[in-house]
């Protein structure tokens, strides 16, 4: 075997070796579709001032954590980890998207 051809099988092997691991890191992550929504009466969102339905101009889906779709009713955000949030809700850490 030449020194390029073994130079060639070694960068491929790597490419190939380094592929697996992360093609089993995204296929493991987490979705959000499947979050249960947040319990108003839960610490965090006592804490935060969450309510099932906010305010006009003040709800979750005009705020620049919210990271649901464009048209579906419930998405994540960051305040309330492991729960979706509904996209007509509002709560007191509310920052308007730019």
């Amino acid at each position: 075997m030449t020194d390029i051809n073994r130079r060639k099988f070694v960068t491929m092997f790597s490419a190939g070796a380094a592929a697996i691991p992360l093609s089993a890191l995204i296929t493991s992550l987490p979705s959000h579709a499947a979050d249960p929504l947040v319990d108003a009466a839960s610490a965090q969102a006592v804490a935060l001032q969450y309510v099932d339905v906010g305010p006009e101009g003040k709800m979750c889906i005009s705020c620049a954590l919210y990271t649901g779709e464009a048209g579906t009713s419930v998405g994540a955000c960051p305040l309330f980890p492991g729960s979706s949030v509904a996209a007509e809700a509002s709560c007191s850490a509310f920052v308007a998207k730019s």
